[in-house]
């Protein structure tokens, strides 16, 4: 009733809409929270190629030297790159 009569497409319209936006949202959470296990994983795999020159011992070993070397920060080098590729 009133001015605008309800149109039962636009809740199940709403419904896609919310949809896509929450699991938008939770991708780019996910993205965030696995990122640095990613630059860790990258760090590993590069170690003994050639221009480099870290060794690391493990996993722990190679996130603790590259907190100890440039902080959180590296961590999430790159991050809106990979973020954006998501979108």
């Amino acid at each position: 009733e009133g001015l605008f009569p309800k149109d039962p497409d636009s809740d199940r319209q709403s419904l896609i809409y919310r949809k896509v936006l929450f699991g938008g949202c939770g991708g780019i959470m996910a993205g965030l929270i696995t990122y640095p296990n990613d630059t860790v994983r990258r760090m590993l795999q590069l170690q003994g190629s050639k221009g480099t020159t870290a060794v690391y011992e493990g996993y722990f070993d190679c996130a603790k030297q590259i907190y100890s070397r440039y902080g959180i920060r590296r961590f999430y080098n790159g991050v809106t790159v990979n973020i954006i590729r998501m979108a």
